[in-house]
């Protein structure tokens, strides 16, 4: 804070400046202790010295498109810059809290499962077209499972090949009783509507329903660790981490990798400290009468898992994130896998905040019990997707910048320089390595592996 002060008194010129600068400092970081009670004072520290930085910068750059005298165009493009910034800024002070509230937390919110509680469980496979031999690894494992209540649900979904999943019928029937087999051609609604009609036949005494994907292969003890959470009725959901197999070989699969376990590393349990995580879709439990209640699975939206998350902590229900994974599966193989997944992944964000958006801004009707975490939590969840081209616009900015200034010419807009030009750059630098110091942290990888990631 001494440094900023006097870097501020340098600039401006004023010394009263940095002195008000750093009593400002020194207040906020108080409060951000006083708010934040649970970290560590550095983590309280750090979060808000960087709140403040990014606050500071965007004040400035909101005045010098007035003091630069620039054109209305000008201006005006100015201005969209501006909100750009804004917008990037504070996805990164998000990102960094995150991190902060994982590693600097003193005492974690935990929810003690009930190891004697017992429930009947419907573990239901979504399947398309899966390759028979993918289907039989997952089912027998499926068949191992220690838990003595349990029934598993294979559900083909518009699969036209009789051949593939009358195979699929014959494996299930040969694995006993416990399997049922259903075939829906053809379905409307995808995967969702598919769950949906899977859900109506069950058996009225089913009360757990579980969702695992066709590739995945589940521990044993999956079920006798985690029904017992459902002994306390606030808990609609519980998830437990996404895992995968057969990546070590491959320098794109061990960076994908380390991509995936960061969320379920980072941004789920910091998620989880204020009750707003996500249904991921896979190797998570589910209270039949909350999603039920919900009116099921939203068959218009692609990532329909995390929409009725959101809709069931609505109604005031509790989910509860397992950091221990307990299956694993298989990654895209192809980048054009991993670009049609990312494609889903996005365009189901961008559904849930069209749907929902009234639900996570202040001053408008909301029909969800939400907190102000929660709101927050999907709200950013939602938009991060558009970080991705915020990059490429300040890319693009930067070299149209770049030729300009070779050409002697000035963009019609305004423009950050001298000392207050460290700022920037300062962020972006310190944005990756921040994200590379949390994989490392969380993972153990080396830095290669996370700078694939």
């Amino acid at each position: 804070m001494a440094v900023t002060g006097w870097l501020t008194a340098w600039i401006t010129r004023d010394p009263a400046a940095g002195t008000t600068l750093v009593v400002g400092a020194a207040v906020a970081v108080l409060l951000v202790r006083l708010w934040l009670s649970r970290w560590s004072t550095l983590a309280a520290k750090v979060l808000a010295m960087v709140s403040l930085a990014s606050i500071s910068y965007l004040a400035y750059a909101a005045v010098l498109p007035i003091t630069d005298r620039l054109s209305p165009v000008g201006v005006i493009a100015s201005y969209v810059l501006l909100l750009m910034e804004a917008f990037a800024l504070m996805l990164s002070v998000y990102y960094l809290f995150e991190i902060l509230d994982v590693f600097s937390r003193r005492t974690r919110i935990e929810h003690v499962p009930d190891p004697s509680y017992r429930a009947k469980v419907a573990l239901q496979v979504p399947c398309y077209n899966e390759p028979i031999e993918v289907m039989r690894q997952t089912l027998t494992a499926l068949a191992k499972l220690e838990y003595p209540d349990v029934v598993v649900q294979v559900v083909d979904n518009n699969t036209r090949d009789p051949k593939l999943w009358h195979a699929l019928e014959k494996l299930c029937a040969d694995l006993g009783p416990r399997f049922q087999f259903m075939h829906l051609e053809p379905w409307p609604g995808f995967k969702a509507g598919a769950l949906n009609e899977a859900t109506r036949r069950l058996a009225p005494d089913v009360t757990i329903l579980g969702i695992v994907d066709a590739d995945y292969i589940v521990k044993p003890g999956f079920l006798t660790a985690m029904v017992g959470h459902f002994a306390d009725d606030r808990v609609a959901f519980v998830q437990t981490p996404q895992d995968y197999r057969d990546w070590q070989d491959s320098g794109y699969l061990r960076g994908l990798y380390y991509s995936y376990k960061y969320f379920f590393d980072v941004s789920m349990p910091s998620r989880a400290n204020r009750n707003a995580i996500i249904f991921a879709g896979t190797m998570g439990l589910i209270r039949r009468s909350a999603l039920e209640g919900i009116g099921g699975w939203d068959e218009a939206i692609i990532t329909e898992d995390a929409d009725a998350s959101l809709r069931m902590l609505g109604q005031g229900s509790i989910g509860v994130f397992e950091p221990t994974p307990w299956g694993q599966g298989l990654m895209p193989l192809t980048f054009d896998g991993l670009k049609k997944q990312r494609f889903r992944w996005a365009l189901g964000g961008i559904q849930i905040l069209r749907r929902h958006w009234s639900e996570f801004v202040p001053f408008t009707q909301h029909r969800l019990r939400l907190t102000a975490a929660q709101r927050i939590n999907y709200l950013l969840g939602s938009i991060h997707w558009f970080g991705d081209l915020l990059t490429a616009g300040f890319t693009a900015l930067l070299l149209l910048t770049a030729l300009a200034a070779a050409l002697h010419h000035r963009l019609p807009i305004r423009e950050i320089t001298g000392p207050i030009l460290i700022v920037p750059l300062a962020f972006l630098l310190t944005g990756v390595l921040r994200g590379l110091w949390a994989l490392r942290r969380a993972e153990r990888c080396t830095w290669g592996d996370a700078v694939r990631a």
